[in-house]
């Protein structure tokens, strides 16, 4: 088995533990102990780190930080490189099972809180208004006392995301503490295991990012929590959680935009 993912590395990317067991000759269990003595949590990380370190020539990383040497276009392509390296992975890593979890509560329920602080209030922010299309009161808060106000009166049938980039913001993991003791099923995201966010979270999300400083760090990872959400808001609609009228609010939005826009110009 072993000898076939070194054979093999780009076929290997793109496999189940199940094919691989069969192209190889194994059982799914052997493939299982074999990524587990190897230091992997499961097949699924295995995979994920083979593939990359198969693909990448030995000493060099996979998409260098930006220098002051590049160019313009070279700027460019590296900024598009993290991103898509940190969605693949980011896909990769997260449990599908807890993804359509969410989107089974967000179906039943009436109201979906989104709380952040700093620059996740504003990504919380951007959610609640996406969301406020489906058939759900959907709101966002990034001011702690409203914050903890809002926590406070949720209660069981309802969702509340808690957005932290470190994991760690004392009041999102506070407001997130408090939904979830009043029975509102709580859903972390952030770019850390580990982190008293994923403590308090229900179900909790973690982005993988490419890099771990410099710029394009927090541009990828704020990349990667929007496609997370992306995806819960695809399959709400997917299950019929759009609400009818859409186009006509659209049509009204629209409108609004237009006669700012005059009123401005």
């Amino acid at each position: 088995m072993a000898s076939y993912c070194v054979d093999n590395p780009d076929v290997v990317m793109d496999l189940s533990i199940s094919d691989v067991a069969k192209a190889s000759g194994v059982s799914i269990a052997s493939v299982s102990r074999l990524a587990i003595t190897l230091g992997f949590k499961d097949w699924k990380e295995f995979r994920l780190n083979f593939a990359k370190d198969a693909t990448t020539p030995e000493g060099d990383e996979i998409f260098p930080d930006i220098t002051p040497d590049d160019d313009d276009e070279m700027v460019a392509r590296k900024v598009f490189e993290n991103h898509v390296l940190s969605i693949r992975e980011t896909f990769e890593q997260i449990d599908k099972a807890s993804l359509l979890r969410v989107v089974d509560a967000l179906v039943k329920a009436d109201t979906v809180v989104f709380f952040g602080s700093g620059g996740s209030g504003y990504a919380a922010r951007d959610e609640a208004l996406r969301f406020s299309h489906l058939e759900i009161a959907a709101s966002a808060h990034n001011e702690e006392f409203e914050m903890m106000l809002h926590a406070a009166r949720m209660k069981k049938g309802q969702v509340a995301f808690g957005i932290s980039n470190s994991g760690r913001s004392r009041a999102t993991v506070g407001v997130l503490r408090e939904a979830r003791n009043n029975g509102a099923l709580t859903v972390g995201i952030a770019n850390y295991h580990g982190t008293p966010l994923e403590e308090v979270s229900d179900i909790f999300f973690c982005t993988s990012f490419p890099k771990r400083g410099g710029y394009t760090a927090s541009l990828t990872a704020r990349i990667a929590v929007s496609a997370i959400m992306d995806a819960i808001y695809v399959l709400c609609a997917h299950h019929g959680r759009i609400v009818s009228n859409v186009n006509d609010v659209d049509r009204a939005l629209e409108s609004v935009r237009l006669a700012s826009k005059k009123i401005t110009s």
